[in-house]
């Protein structure tokens, strides 16, 4: 293990970004709890190595952690500095939400592993460095409260591991991916990681599981009840499945308490929804008091799946050849190559958006190139597929 140093202060912070400031890159990895504890996601810590030693940087002591991180911010900003993460969509999605932190110049040895197209492309980062490096690591931490203070010793160790063998596994998968000819492709992938932004989800309750339970007209109720758990677990500062259960949502919508009565004494409620306020606004989602609202209109692109739906006539047959097209070049990539490589270029998302909207503008550069070069060889039209409707 490197030198560790676990770091508490605003100073700290500004003296570490300032000998970061040198480094020609860093790995970094996050630790946040994300609505299991508490409410929101919450940043509880961050893990940075250059190399020499591995840095913890608490940042629950910091007085103002937006204002105090400021320094570091600045260096994930910083496009001269590399920053090597494994899986960091989430990571950097959670600097943009909280902190507007866009973060420059990544290398990803999750995408990295996934293009050489050896084997499944979900690896954890412990499998990796077991199967790349030889080191079997204890990720028995994974799942701990790091929000939770004092952090353990082990708690430190796994966050530690996150980070000091990523230079190495860079390192090795680079060299993997030149063998291959791939490293144009992993350029490729990890500039577009940097386009990877937060989106505020404005319709978040239809990500619920619940409203698969539902008829149709019982959405509006069913959204109501979804926002005013998340608006009382957000007052109450705990996670909405301690509101109650997901399943008791869809449960509520299909037999929604009559009235005051009967919502006391529904079950699997947090016991603040039984008192004033909370009580006065779920009475009013009762069914003789409902106001029903219809859900408002969807954007042209959350309308856009599935899009064949809506086309008839020439348009469909041709979206039905464009498809045949599609899975005839992903048998032939398949193989040519291997059937990694052909998801890599072909998944089933990308077939839908390539039908619709046209290879060259949903394929990175080496996808299209692919496509392009199996086509010919195979005695395609690559042109049939290129452009949008």
């Amino acid at each position: 293990m490197p030198n560790l140093q676990y770091l508490t202060t605003a100073a700290q912070v500004q003296q570490l970004a300032e000998t970061l400031q040198a480094a020609p890159r860093i790995a970094i990895d996050l630790e946040f709890d994300d609505m299991r504890h508490r409410y929101g996601r919450n940043l509880a810590l961050i893990q940075l190595f250059d190399g020499q030693s591995a840095f913890l940087l608490d940042p629950l002591p910091l007085t103002n952690p937006a204002h105090d991180l400021e320094p570091l911010w600045a260096i994930l900003r910083d496009p001269a500095v590399e920053k090597i993460f494994h899986s960091c969509k989430s990571d950097i999605l959670l600097l943009d939400e909280l902190y507007s932190v866009h973060v420059r110049n990544i290398t990803d040895t999750s995408v990295q592993y996934t293009l050489l197209a050896e084997a499944d492309n979900n690896i954890s980062l412990g499998r990796l460095i077991q199967a790349e490096l030889g080191i079997e690591v204890d990720k028995g931490e994974q799942k701990s409260n790091w929000l939770k203070r004092p952090l353990t010793d082990a708690q430190k160790e796994y966050a530690a591991n996150d980070v000091i063998y990523l230079f190495e596994l860079a390192d090795r998968l680079s060299a993997k991916l030149a063998a291959l000819g791939r490293t144009e492709w992993a350029e490729q992938e990890n500039a577009a990681l940097e386009e990877v932004r937060y989106v505020r989800d404005e319709r978040p309750y239809m990500r619920n599981a619940g409203k698969y339970r539902i008829m149709p007209n019982e959405l509006p109720l069913f959204r109501d009840l979804y926002m005013l758990r998340d608006q009382i677990a957000r007052d109450l500062d705990r996670p909405p499945y301690m509101i109650f259960a997901n399943d008791r949502l869809a449960e509520l919508v299909r037999d929604t308490p009559r009235n005051l009565n009967d919502w006391k004494a529904a079950r699997g409620l947090h016991p603040e929804l039984k008192r004033t306020p909370y009580l006065d606004q779920l009475v009013a989602l009762s069914p003789d008091n409902f106001v029903s609202r219809p859900e408002p209109p969807l954007s042209g692109e959350q309308r856009r799946f599935p899009f064949r739906r809506r086309l008839t006539g020439d348009k469909a047959a041709q979206a039905d050849a464009r498809e045949q097209l599609l899975t005839q070049l992903k048998n032939h990539i398949t193989t040519d190559a291997n059937g990694f490589v052909a998801n890599l270029v072909l998944s089933n998302r990308l077939i839908a958006d390539i039908v619709e909207q046209g290879a060259e503008q949903s394929l990175r550069p080496w996808q299209k190139t692919i496509l392009r070069e199996t086509a010919e060889r195979h005695g395609l039209d690559y042109n049939q597929i290129a452009k949008p409707f």
